[in-house]
Parts: structure tokens; C-alpha cells; sequence
């Protein structure tokens, strides 16, 4: 009986070698959901079908996989066996994830895998550092209205507070500010933390004296509405990086001197702890719920680079 080869990257993608780079982006969008480990695929799938789109959608890296003439990637690429960077192997972790602060401390490890002859996708100078950008700076009229100034220095103290409570501590975490994609939407975002598959982005301000209400879908403030763009803006993120699991924070920064301030009401019965499109806390709250999400995720001391690579290239960066 003849050996089986490993499959192919088109293969894994479910193309065929002749494919436009549309056809490459749109495959591996749809590859991505079903292997995703936080969506009922496996790490060892996901890891293939990550590592097959990066090949296919550089066109030199492309041209090159081609002119070997097998269409098959090598066996530590494409499938079970696998060669990471920094030789180090990623722990096996379920799709709950481990929850206690040991993973934290862990060292990162970069995915794909990179070795001399294949360099990473992405520069180890900007792969390496944890916080990147910085808060978006409103026009000159606009730094005249309170709103303005209300969420910028809303966004300063935010990314003072995730490098402080997040960062520190947890290598592979990476702090991107001051994001605005080139879709459709122009999608903006004031901070995205990215751990392993798992995407937190981060709306952020200052708010007036006074207590705040959340019952999962509409904020309050004194009573009177308080209107929110994040849930579009997650199911926009999401829809960008379909590889990772995106969930919102709406970060509401109140005295200094009180990470509890202001007061979040809910109803009774309300569970905080519930998977939810988005999240509505104060800062003392921010500093939790952000570390538990992230680490409940699969292989959480992954630094995913194309993903990186992505919200970098947001910022500006």
C-alpha cells in the first residue's frame, strides 16, 4: 500500500494551486472558523491551516513553495509534527484553558514556527515587545468638546492600567493602541490585547460623577442612555480576524484614587462571569476579567505573529 503524503497547502485550504489571492483570503477565512480550538477545531489544525495561509498569501513565499514541485509541506509545517520557535513547544491546554496565574509566567512562543532558513513572519523587534501605538489623538476643534477629552485621557489611563495589571507578568501578551482598520467600516479601536487565539478590544473614557447601570445590552448613566459603538465594533474585529475569539470591554474610568469608582449597577441575577459580546466595568473590574478571559483560551502563551502582524500594521506601528 503506497505511503500517504501529508497533505498539501492548497489541500488544507480546500483550493486549488491555481487560486487568485482573493480565493487564498476567502478559503482561509472559512478554514479558519471550522479549525478555530475555541470553535470545536483542534490546535493541530488551526496550526496548519494558519501556517498554509501564510505561505499562500505572500506571493514570494508562494512562488517558492510551488517551484518544489510536491505542493506538500514539510512534515514539522504542515501537519502533527511541529517546529516552533525559541525551541520551545507550546503547552497543551483544552479549550477551557488553564485558569490559575501559573500560565501567565510562562515564557511566549511565536507561531508559525521560524528557524534560519524560514524567517519569521513578522520582525522578533516588534514581536518581542508588549505595547505598541498609542492613543489615538483627536483633531484640534474636536480636543475642544468634553467627550473628546473624556476619552482620550479615558484611553491613556487604560493603557496605563493593562501594561500595569495585564503586561507585567505575562509575556505573551501583546498591547496594541490606537488602531483603525482599512475595511469598509474604517473600524477604529482604542486598544486591542491579543493572547494566544483570544482578542480583548478596548473602548475606554472618563466619566462624570455618578453611578452607571449594565444589564448586557443598554448602559445608563444617571438614568439617561449612554450610547455604545462595541458591540459593532467586535462583530466587525471578529469578522477581520475570524481565527481568534474577540470580545469588548467598555473600560469606564472614574476617580483616581478608587479603581471602583464608578459603581456598575446591574440586575439581579446578572452573571458577570457569563460569556458575553461585551463588557461594561470599571477598572478595578478591567483588571480581572481581561486576565481571565485571555488565559481561558487555547494555548494562551501563543503569540499569534500574522495576527500581530495585522493590528500593527492598524496602528501604524
Amino acid at each position: 500500500m503506497p505511503e500517504r503524503s501529508d497533505p498539501s497547502y492548497y489541500d488544507i485550504l480546500g483550493i486549488a494551486p491555481g487560486a487568485t489571492p482573493k480565493q487564498v483570503k476567502d478559503a482561509y477565512r472559512r478554514a479558519a472558523r471550522k479549525a478555530h480550538p475555541d470553535l470545536g477545531g483542534s490546535e493541530e489544525l488551526f496550526h496548519s491551516v494558519a501556517v498554509a495561509y501564510e505561505t499562500l498569501s505572500d506571493p514570494a513565499r508562494r512562488e517558492q513553495y510551488d517551484k518544489r514541485g510536491r505542493f506538500g509541506g514539510r512534515r514539522d509545517e504542515a501537519s502533527g509534527s511541529r517546529t516552533f520557535g525559541a525551541g520551545t513547544r507550546p503547552a497543551s491546554n483544552s479549550g477551557s484553558g488553564a485558569r490559575d496565574d501559573g500560565v501567565f509566567s510562562r515564557p511566549p512562543v511565536y507561531l508559525p514556527p521560524f528557524s534560519p532558513d524560514q524567517p519569521p513572519v513578522l520582525p522578533l523587534v516588534l514581536a518581542g515587545r508588549q505595547s505598541h501605538g498609542a492613543a489615538r489623538q483627536p483633531g484640534l476643534i474636536a480636543r475642544l468638546g468634553a467627550e473628546a477629552r473624556s476619552r482620550l485621557d479615558g484611553e491613556l489611563r487604560t493603557a496605563a492600567l493593562v501594561e500595569a495589571a495585564v503586561l507585567e507578568g505575562y509575556p505573551a501578551a501583546r498591547l496594541v493602541n490606537g488602531l483603525v482598520f482599512p475595511n469598509r467600516a474604517r473600524t477604529a479601536a482604542g486598544h486591542i490585547v491579543l493572547a494566544g487565539y483570544r482578542l480583548a478590544v478596548i473602548d475606554s473614557f472618563t466619566a462624570s460623577p455618578g453611578n452607571f447601570s449594565w444589564d448586557g445590552r443598554s448602559l445608563r448613566h444617571q438614568g439617561r442612555p449612554v450610547p455604545l459603538r462595541m458591540p459593532a465594533t467586535v462583530r466587525e474585529v471578529q469578522e477581520l480576524f475570524p481565527e481568534c475569539n474577540v470580545t469588548g470591554w467598555v473600560l469606564i474610568h472614574g476617580a483616581r484614587d478608587n479603581p471602583f469608582d464608578p459603581v456598575i449597577d446591574t440586575p439581579p441575577g446578572f452573571d458577570r462571569s457569563a460569556p458575553a459580546l461585551v463588557q461594561v466595568v470599571n477598572a478595578g473590574t478591567a483588571a480581572r476579567t481581561l486576565k481571565t478571559f485571555l488565559a481561558a483560551g487555547p494555548q494562551p502563551n501563543t503569540v499569534q505573529l500574522p495576527v500581530l502582524g495585522r493590528l500593527l500594521a492598524a496602528a501604524g506601528s
